[in-house]
């Protein structure tokens, strides 16, 4: 079992004690300090303990203080940690069984080494029974937590926006949408395959796409059709939060077909049709970042066209992606029209990386960290970029930071934790955008901290060329499948509605 440890001065020797103990009997310690007997503040250490534990980086946690009690209130203020103070051991049993407790307090200066080691050795072995009545009475306690728990607005205090990436039409007619904008959702992104989900999975489009079919609309013109008309509504809903940041944030995102992804004149051409179909200032069109699509990104920047940069995978993709909304910025100042209303994302995907690497390693350690670094290493890129001389003459025109956007954010793998990718990379200027599951969960259990600026990700990055893991050549094929996918989504999407369009004639 991973055991996390924290302590504050008073605490020190006993935790000492305890870890020998603990590693002698198996157990992996992860020691948050402090490591010796100057005077400290305990509430930092105890954070750091249940940190880890919050994160899944731990199995539980222990925490030391002189008395236990300010260590245990300050964990309890923590989402997700039942601590227990526990100085003998009937409550060190019954506090896991009947309470899932996962952090153990104890008062260093309240009980003595091997009364601490009996509690430490029960606490661990007693395990939470799931009975019924302890179900329902901690769920009580969880709903008391929730109701005083704003996760996205936590997440907009440290800079970063939260969108959903899927939209139907019954969100929009059933107030869903409304509903989470409440919360604090600030966008909505789409692709062709969330379209074939939501259209080939739903009754709520019968009656358009039998409309559509009957004005003389083949199964391509219907596709399309619908889609404006969702993304429109969307973007309607979403103004206000548009209005209310001055045009910052708000945004509802359409995909160019991906036919077009190695196209850059139809790329240009059908992204400006888009864009005046959808004739809402808080659109966005998703352009691949191909390298036929930076050209493209350029023009559409440059001629006012707000623009999500989609299916980014490596730092030189996004690099290029990122110059291209500069070059389009500086003709727009350069031919004296406005820049302050333009915007941009560009949408990194992160999983997607962990499923291919990870299968290539050899080393544990390094699994499920590829993502998390790649993803680092880009910000990191980012506050270079949107920095110094050639970046303020943009800002002094109100041009606004092409922000990064995290995509592909669900766990993949089912032994990571399900906001994996959500907690370890929040940071100022960027975009979440999850899928709804990972919203629930992130709004059930996630937890907030600035996490992008912990590291560059430039350690992990080394240790995966040492090896063998060749990042270009993942990245490139992880772009090829991307356009690939969305591509056998759109071919699916377009037949399922050709066949309920079938299915509707028959009827008539």
């Amino acid at each position: 079992m991973k055991i996390a440890i924290g302590t504050d001065h008073a605490g020190y020797f006993l935790k000492e004690s305890l870890k020998r103990r603990l590693a002698e009997d198996g157990h992996t310690v992860l020691d948050v300090g402090n490591h010796n007997t100057d005077a400290v503040d305990y509430p930092d250490f105890i954070k750091a303990a249940c940190e880890l534990v919050i994160r899944g980086e731990a199995d539980r946690g222990i925490v030391l203080g002189g008395s236990g009690q300010g260590e245990c209130i300050a964990a309890n203020k923590l989402p997700g940690i039942r601590a227990a103070l526990c100085h003998d051991t009937y409550t060190a049993r019954m506090s896991p069984e009947h309470n899932h407790a996962n952090v153990l307090s104890l008062g260093a200066r309240v009980v003595g080494e091997e009364l601490a080691w009996d509690v430490v050795r029960i606490w661990l072995d007693s395990r939470w029974t799931g009975d019924e009545r302890h179900v329902r009475r901690l769920g009580k306690i969880a709903a008391w937590e929730q109701e005083r728990r704003f996760p996205f607005r936590e997440l907009a205090r440290h800079g970063q926006s939260v969108w959903c990436d899927y939209i139907e039409r019954g969100m929009l007619t059933s107030g869903e949408l409304r509903r989470l904008i409440r919360e604090g959702l600030a966008g909505v992104t789409s692709n062709p395959t969330i379209f074939e989900k939501a259209i080939a999975g739903s009754a709520d489009y019968a009656d358009a796409i039998r409309t559509l079919d009957q004005a003389g609309r083949d199964p391509v013109e219907i596709v399309q059709a619908l889609t404006i008309a969702d993304i429109r509504e969307t973007a309607r809903q979403l103004r206000p939060i548009y209005d209310l940041t001055d045009g910052a944030d708000g945004f509802a995102c359409l995909e160019l077909p991906p036919k077009l992804a190695h196209d850059t004149r139809g790329s240009i051409e059908t992204a400006r049709q888009l864009w005046s179909a959808l004739a809402e200032p808080n659109v966005m069109i998703k352009v691949p970042g191909t390298p036929e699509g930076v050209p493209a990104i350029e023009e559409l920047i440059a001629t006012g066209v707000n623009v999500n940069v989609t299916l980014l995978f490596s730092l030189a993709s996004y690099e290029a992606v990122a110059q291209a909304y500069i070059q389009g910025l500086e003709r727009r100042v350069n031919e004296g029209l406005p820049a302050d209303r333009i915007a941009s994302v560009a949408s990194f995907f992160v999983s997607r990386l962990d499923t291919a690497i990870d299968p290539l390693l050899s080393e544990e350690r390094l699994r499920g960290k590829a993502a998390i670094a790649n993803s680092r290493a880009a910000y990191q890129r980012f506050k270079t970029i949107f920095w110094g001389p050639r970046w303020e003459r943009l800002a002094n025109h109100g041009a606004r930071v092409q922000r990064l956007l995290w995509a592909s954010t669900s766990t993949k793998n089912p032994a990571y934790r399900d906001v994996l990718y959500v907690e370890e990379l929040i940071g100022a200027h960027t975009v979440n955008t999850m899928p709804p599951a990972t919203l629930d969960a992130f709004r059930d259990h996630g937890y907030v901290r600035l996490s992008l600026e912990e590291d560059d990700g430039q350690e992990v990055l080394a240790d995966l060329r040492e090896a063998g893991v060749d990042l270009d050549v993942v990245t490139d094929r992880l772009l090829r499948d991307g356009v690939k996918a969305f591509g056998d989504s759109y071919d699916a999407l377009v037949k399922a509605v050709g066949a309920r369009r079938e299915e509707l004639a028959a009827t008539r």
